[in-house]
Parts: structure tokens; C-alpha cells; sequence
């Protein structure tokens, strides 16, 4: 099931980026009603919020099957823990120490929710 958690994880990353890639497109434009037609234009928008349309129906799914004190924070923390690896790898953010340790600080603490009691 851990491996459909981190499944999960995956997608939503994913989509971030994607999302990212497509919001690339928008510089410089003011917010508008027009976003709402966004994802009809802008592939990236799209695909990304197709992935999140899955990764949302993978994460309910596991919900039924797994505990939310432990899911919610595997997904959520390691959600940030890829987000923030990808996003420095595709897209060239850079990442200071301190964000560096916060990074590593969302690990131990997943790790921490998988010792069994």
C-alpha cells in the first residue's frame, strides 16, 4: 500500500509542475476571469489538472484502505519533499540551506510516522 502512497505522491508532483510550466505562460498578464478558460488553452494547465483529478481519486482510494494520522502526513510531507526536488531539477530553483534542512526535516518526520508503535 506504501507503494501506492508514494504512487500518489508522484502524480500530485506532477501536476505541480506541469501547473507550474502552464502559470509560465501567464507572466505579465492581470487576473482575469479568462483563467476559468485557461485549461481549454494551455496544455500544460490541462494536463496538470488532469493529473490532479487522478492523484486525487489514487488518494481516496488508499484513505479507504490505510489510516489518515499516517497517509496524510506520508503524502502530504513527501509531496513537498518531491515537489521541492523537481522543481530544482526541471525548473532550475534553487534551494538555500535553510530550505535544504526544512526538506530533510519533512523526511525524518515521515520516517517518524512509519515506526511502528
Amino acid at each position: 500500500m506504501i507503494f501506492l502512497v508514494v504512487l500518489e505522491m508522484v502524480i500530485a508532483a506532477a501536476a505541480q509542475l506541469l501547473l507550474r510550466f502552464g502559470a509560465m505562460k501567464l507572466e505579465g498578464r492581470d487576473l482575469s476571469l479568462s483563467i476559468v478558460l485557461e485549461p481549454f488553452r494551455n496544455p500544460w494547465i490541462f494536463s496538470g489538472l488532469s493529473l490532479h483529478g487522478l492523484s486525487f481519486f489514487l488518494y481516496i482510494y488508499i484513505l479507504s484502505r490505510m489510516k489518515l494520522n499516517i497517509v496524510y502526513p506520508i503524502a502530504t510531507g513527501g509531496s513537498i519533499v518531491v515537489i521541492s526536488i523537481l522543481a530544482a531539477v526541471f525548473l532550475h530553483e534553487k534551494m538555500n540551506a535553510i530550505q535544504a534542512v526544512g526538506v530533510v526535516t519533512i523526511i525524518v518526520g515521515i520516517m517518524l510516522v512509519l515506526v511502528p508503535k
